[in-house]
């Protein structure tokens, strides 16, 4: 059957769909594909078929979800070449977005609609035909109106100011948000969508406040000097600034933050602390805004933005929310980590004590994350930095590497009573605790003959060996027996024997006796062997590497487990140090 009789036929059966599936599913892109698209395309734009009407009742066709979006993808390739009347494009884009539901792709026919209703005299043509006071055709209103500029550009921000005074919510959303995207040449046209855009600002609803908003960013972005102008945009619309103006304005942060000027970034930081926790999407739109940021080398502006929204919700301080933003701080330099840390413990805030936890927590590697106070910081009074000292031991602890070298930069900048002090907390309890990979780590530091707290180093080793040797001539102690390594043994050798218990069992289990059984030797590498699509069988060879991971228990949460929870609870609430 010829292509043209296939499809005519399947046109009048009403199967057009399937006949889509079937010729374009893998073939989309191929000469086949193309050449199927461009005969439907012709067929209707000669009028032996309307190809818009299966996309019309698609919505109660039978054809299942999948088979729908490559039918989908389908009209997404033909709307744009199609000649149709106003009303039944409408109708079958509609259809279209309506049965895609909630998928991220669901929008794509609007794309192909926005191209088609650039072709001469349609964007005109739609914003006559459209019904303003549906809400459901805002999104068309929209579309229209960046059709419309893309030839008349006078015209489309005329149409759009006078749809920004309309009196339906939804179409002064739809026209704020096309004035955002519009191309405003001239000092008149940005007169005109300044005034206007201002107007809306104080007297709008929440949903079209957001595109207000962001309208505003996106023309002084593109026009710098609109600057003080846009930052009063931001300013009168944060009084009623709700749900969704935060989510739209988050949007926009989120997406162009690093392009913005500091002042609109600061304006839009004042609003964005309004958002509640409950709003779960524009609090992760925040967390990639302030990661881009960072990215960008704007580090103090991120840090604004994210800060007083952890102090105001405990449930922030794990960073889950804003793990992007958390990952991008452990990239930053020794000096610039810790600075973000030490203002955080700086600011007394429990919230932020418990966001740097979750900050060094989240550090990966073979190495230990190493900081450095920078010269600022050590320009600050003693009893401040000891103050910070004991902060970053009681929010640190279960990272002492970290804790430590932290502190002992801190020791650069304080005079002997002060250092002292900071030599005292560092030996207990953090040295006492962790004896293992931080006394090595000490021993290393203790190399460096030019670090002015090498001779603090080498004290607090002193100590702790001092500390050891006394712990030894104790010799046994009736009320910690039996020992950890006792403990050990006994553990291994039950879970040995709950082991042999279960091999036994096995051996009478009639469900493993019908199935069989493969024991992989592990050496320095695994070979399999497939049938490959020729029919000829194939050798896979894998290497294979060995892992490990270690951790280290703090001593005394075994011998004083109540005293080191007090001591550190202490470390963590201190508010000032008396020197």
């Amino acid at each position: 059957m010829a292509l043209k009789d296939e499809i005519t036929s399947s046109y009048k059966s009403g199967t057009l769909p399937e006949l889509f599936v079937e010729r374009v599913r893998k073939r989309r892109s191929a000469d086949v594909g193309t050449k199927f698209r461009a005969k439907v395309c012709r067929l209707h734009n000669d009028g032996m078929i309307d190809v818009l009407v299966a996309a019309r009742s698609i919505v109660t066709a039978t054809i299942n979800q999948h088979d729908f979006f490559t039918v989908m993808m389908v009209y997404c390739d033909l709307i744009p070449a199609l000649n149709a009347e106003v009303s039944d494009m409408l109708n079958a884009v509609k259809a279209l977005v309506a049965r895609a539901g909630n998928d991220g792709a669901a929008g794509m026919p609007n794309g192909a609609f926005r191209e088609w209703a650039e072709q001469g005299e349609r964007a005109k043509a739609v914003l006559a035909a459209i019904d303003t006071d549906d809400p459901e055709d805002s999104a068309y209103i929209y579309l229209a109106l960046q059709a419309l500029a893309k030839s008349d550009p006078g015209e489309a921000l005329a149409r759009a100011l006078a749809h920004l005074a309309d009196v339906q919510p939804a179409t002064r959303s739809a026209a704020a948000k096309a004035i955002g995207t519009m191309e405003l040449a001239s000092a008149k046209s940005l007169e005109e969508a300044g005034k206007a855009l201002m107007a809306a600002a104080i007297a709008s609803d929440d949903k079209t406040l957001g595109h207000v908003m962001t309208a505003a960013c996106e023309i002084a972005r593109a026009h710098p000097h609109m600057e003080d102008w846009a930052c009063q945009v931001l300013k009168s619309s944060e009084p009623n600034a709700s749900e969704h103006a935060l989510h739209q304005l988050s949007l926009e942060l989120m997406f162009h933050g690093e392009e913005l000027l500091p002042s609109l970034v600061a304006n839009a930081t004042t609003i964005l602390q309004k958002v509640e926790l409950k709003n779960s999407a524009t609090i992760s739109n925040i967390g990639s805004a302030a990661r881009k940021l960072v990215d960008h080398g704007r580090l103090d502006e991120a840090m604004t933005l994210v800060t007083k929204m952890i102090a105001k919700h405990r449930e922030l301080a794990s960073l889950e929310a804003f793990d992007g933003f958390a990952s991008s701080l452990r990239k930053l330099d020794s000096e610039q980590l810790a600075n973000v840390i030490l203002d955080w413990l700086g600011s007394l805030d429990p919230n932020l004590g418990q966001a740097t936890m979750s900050l060094t927590a989240g550090h990966y590697g073979k190495s230990p994350l190493i900081l450095t106070a920078a010269e600022a910081t050590l320009a600050r009074p003693d009893d401040e930095l000891l103050l910070l000292a004991h902060r970053a031991i009681g929010y640190l602890f279960l990272h002492p590497i970290t804790a430590a070298s932290l502190v002992l930069s801190l020791m650069h900048g304080v005079g002997d009573k002060a250092a002292e002090a900071m030599q005292d907390i560092l030996f207990d309890p953090l040295l006492i605790n962790f004896s293992g990979e931080l006394a090595d780590w000490l021993k290393e530091g203790a190399k460096d003959e030019v670090d002015p707290v090498q001779p603090a180093i080498i004290d607090l080793l002193a100590r702790l060996d001092e500390y050891i040797e006394g712990l030894r001539a104790a010799g046994e102690i009736e009320e910690l027996i039996p020992s950890e390594r006792e403990r050990m043994i006994e553990g291994h050798r039950q879970h040995e024997s709950m082991r042999q218990s279960h091999k036994e069992a096995e051996k009478k289990s009639v469900l493993l006796s019908i199935v069989s059984r493969s024991v992989l030797l592990y050496g320095t590498r695994s070979i399999s062997k497939f049938v490959g699509m020729d029919g000829e069988e194939q050798r896979n060879e894998m290497p294979l590497h060995s892992f490990h991971h270690s951790f280290e228990t703090p001593r005394l949460d075994i011998l004083e487990p109540f005293d080191l929870d007090y001591t550190l609870r202490v470390f963590r609430a201190m508010r000032s140090v008396t020197l």
